[in-house]
């Protein structure tokens, strides 16, 4: 019975919390939804250099070729997750700028459910995903890679934020599913990978379950491969990928921006070595008994994952701090009074942005380098704090 009452005191805090802080007016964000969608609406004419300089000529190469035909020739750098999705648009005749440009935007309230399906677990409120529907789309990043963009990032970050809500749902199967689709569209879904090996070392997810990532992967090339693409193209992507821009840093502020290319590839290997030697090394620590893990210790676990992981590897680009940003929201619904380390993420990642742009010739990286370093300074001793004071060894 004391039980009992402590978890309906805890609700009821919760939810004093999300009205005093978010705001209980449904109406306010339901107007904000709206606000986006009309700011995505009116971005639908732009086209950039991305989209004129890849989607589009791909997919004018797939109505050229066959389309499923098309899959046998490597005229794309993406995997060929995305390509099917640039099929169906060409197949089915829809104007293709606001047709790839609907489908990120889509997965951008499907990141956004998710972001809220994770808050609510805090809150148990339905306010939550009104909330979420309203903020999340409207990230400056956020509009600019989808709706302004046309790219692609929304994807795996949606199917990334529902496999760590599967985690809290003590789901193993669902999440690790989630995990391989994500990587299926993009290799930016292994910035998550340090907090799933801390779970592996810990047990709290069984290891033959991430089988399901390599025959995920698999599957979704089988029908490009069954087209006549060889296989040893298809197993590589992502390592040709890695080697299309020569470059340690391109606009992202990480501890490249000191180094120049010189003796690129030795630098890229060094890069690499350390952050794996550092991942094993984070995940031996926290594997120990002493530490105990609770759902704020995850939350924030995953949240430096995604922005240290940018941090230290090299080859990293403007848009990399995606997953960042969507964690930056997730971590201010449940620490609200840390909304300076959200904010400071949602910056840098902004500043990187507009750094790719016509004026990155004025915006030098190393100011924003410095409060990046700085935002992930404080948010490791947030952690640091938690950690040690955690008692509960539960996702819930």
């Amino acid at each position: 019975m004391k039980l009992t009452r402590n978890k309906t005191m805890i609700k009821y805090l919760n939810n004093k919390e999300l009205k005093i802080i978010f705001l209980s007016k449904k109406g306010i964000w339901i107007g904000l939804i709206i606000i986006g969608l009309i700011i995505k609406l009116v971005a639908f004419p732009i086209r950039l250099g991305d989209y004129n300089e890849f989607l589009e000529p791909w997919v004018n190469f797939i109505k050229a070729h066959g389309y499923s035909d098309s899959l046998k020739y490597n005229f794309y750098n993406y995997t060929p997750s995305y390509i099917y999705i640039l099929i169906g648009i060409a197949k089915l005749g829809f104007y293709p700028l606001y047709s790839i440009k609907i489908v990120s935007i889509l997965f951008e309230y499907l990141l956004a459910f998710y972001i809220g399906k994770i808050a609510w677990l805090k809150y148990k409120s339905n306010l939550v995903f009104w909330i979420s529907f309203a903020v999340v789309p409207l990230l400056p990043t956020l509009l600019l890679n989808g709706a302004v963009w046309g790219q692609c990032d929304s994807i795996y970050s949606a199917f990334v934020v529902g496999s760590i809500y599967y985690i809290f749902k003590k789901k193993q199967f669902l999440s690790v599913l989630f995990l391989g689709l994500a990587l299926a569209f993009k290799i930016q879904a292994i910035f998550i990978l340090p907090v799933y090996f801390v779970l592996i070392l810990r047990r709290e997810i069984k290891w033959y379950y991430f089988l399901l990532v390599p025959v995920i992967y698999f599957l979704s090339i089988l029908p490009t491969w069954l087209y006549g693409r060889p296989f040893s193209e298809l197993s590589t992507i992502y390592l040709s990928q890695s080697n299309y821009y020569k470059s340690l840093t391109t606009f992202f502020p990480n501890v490249y921006i000191w180094l120049n290319d010189d003796f690129y590839d030795l630098k890229k290997l060094f890069g690499l070595i350390f952050t794996i030697l550092f991942t094993i090394i984070i995940g031996v620590l926290f594997s120990r008994k002493k530490y105990n893990f609770n759902f704020e210790t995850w939350i924030k676990l995953a949240f430096l994952s995604v922005i240290i992981m940018p941090f230290i590897l090299p080859g990293m680009r403007e848009r990399y701090l995606y997953l960042g940003d969507v964690f930056a929201v997730m971590y201010f619904f449940h620490f609200p009074k840390k909304i300076g380390i959200s904010l400071g993420i949602l910056f840098v990642s902004f500043y990187a942005y507009i750094s790719c742009s016509r004026f990155k010739e004025f915006l030098p990286l190393w100011p924003s380098f410095f409060i990046y370093s700085g935002i992930i300074f404080l948010a490791v001793k947030d952690f640091v704090i938690t950690i040690n004071n955690s008692k509960d060894n539960n996702f819930k």
